[in-house]
């Protein structure tokens, strides 16, 4: 069973849209992904910017995996 992942990108008064989708063979596989990305490419949970792309994996729920 294959786990997809959005990148999500999101905008203050724009919302959000789906940039990309990436398939990964397990669950685990996804949510580790997903997890670096997030740790890598977005601000501490604190803060939010005007603009930040995220990844979601699919059926995870509202918020982003760190």
């Amino acid at each position: 069973m294959s786990v997809k992942v959005q990148i999500i990108e999101s905008e203050a008064g724009w919302g959000q849209r789906v940039d990309e989708v990436k398939t990964f063979p397990t669950r685990e596989a996804a949510e580790k992904w997903a997890r670096e990305y997030n740790r890598k490419h977005n601000p501490p949970k604190d803060t939010t910017p005007d603009w930040y792309m995220y990844a979601r994996v699919e059926g995870q729920g509202w918020g982003m995996l760190r």
